[in-house]
């Protein structure tokens, strides 16, 4: 708990400098849904995470185009507003 006046400062700057950040890495995402909140900014992010240690773990990476569905579908899971999902070609 922030109880000091440089304590409490340095926490109220860190909130807004965050949603400085926020609004920033929304703004990509806000130009195809108009919808993007912070929460399916947190679930991509975290998506994004999970898809990064799991390729990790594997003794050989695949190949681009399964990364990229991988991508795709963890970054998705948590979203609120449901992602739109390209639709596959052939």
């Amino acid at each position: 708990m922030n109880v000091t006046p440089t304590a409490v400062t340095n926490a109220a700057n860190l909130s807004l400098f965050m949603v400085d950040v926020s609004q920033v890495l929304m703004c990509e995402y806000r130009q195809d849904d108009p919808n993007f909140s912070i929460l399916d900014l947190k679930a991509y992010y975290r998506g994004y995470r999970y898809v990064i240690e799991t390729i990790k773990m594997l003794p050989q990476k695949p190949d681009a185009d399964l990364v990229f569905q991988l991508f795709q579908t963890a970054s998705a899971l948590g979203r609120i507003h449901p992602a739109k999902m390209p639709v596959p070609s052939g």
